[in-house]
């Protein structure tokens, strides 16, 4: 089997959703000092490769501490969105081919301009009918390699209330979905558990059996 890492690296200078600080790695305690290290970690709950809840955006949805741990894994297909034009809405036909899995992971080639000013620009998305289908299907969680599951001009948030409306999960920001594009993998995101957490920081990873 080969395992997939589908996680960015969070740094001091990773890219944020506009208007949120950046994360802050400072010194805790030193080898010098203290005889051993800790690092503090100062962090937004939506940072990096990271989950959304349906607490996220609906009072009185659950939190992430309070889902069921088997929310975090299970199987996914990797829909080849590649071939979106940007800024188009992916329809409901993408979706024709698809196997049955738990997750939809959605890989439209946009993480090439991580790091870049087009990273927050004009992505392709999934249209809300498909991801009503994508639920009709059975999907418990959707997962893009782009900054939202919404485009950025929809300040409405038509696609994360459809999700969280059903209790779902969002997973936002993956990378590396490209060489898995098409099949069915074995998927875990697993997000960091504290108090009514509207979202976490995930480590993503794929399993391709042999």
């Amino acid at each position: 089997m080969k395992i997939y890492d589908l996680t960015r690296l969070i740094t001091p200078d990773i890219m944020v959703w506009p208007g949120t600080p950046k994360p802050h790695i400072g010194e805790g305690s030193t080898l010098e000092r203290d005889g051993f290290r800790e690092t503090r970690l100062d962090i937004f709950s939506h940072v990096g490769t990271h989950m959304d809840a349906p607490a996220h955006m609906l009072e009185g949805a659950p939190a992430l501490d309070e889902l069921p741990v088997n929310t975090f894994w299970g199987s996914a297909w990797v829909l080849d969105a590649s071939k979106a034009e940007p800024g188009s809405a992916i329809g409901p036909e993408a979706l024709e081919g698809f196997p049955g899995a738990d997750f939809l992971l959605v890989s439209t080639g946009w993480e090439l301009y991580w790091n870049k000013p087009e990273y927050f620009g004009n992505f392709p998305h999934l249209a809300p009918e498909t991801v009503r289908r994508a639920l009709e299907l059975g999907v418990r969680g959707i997962g893009v390699d782009t900054m939202g599951i919404d485009p950025m001009t929809d300040l409405n948030y038509t696609n994360h209330f459809i999700m969280f409306s059903a209790g779902r999960v969002v997973i936002e920001n993956l990378c590396n979905l490209a060489p898995i594009r098409g099949q069915v993998v074995n998927f875990a995101a697993l997000p960091l558990k504290f108090e009514n957490s509207d979202g976490a920081p995930v480590r993503a990873v794929a399993e391709v059996p042999d």
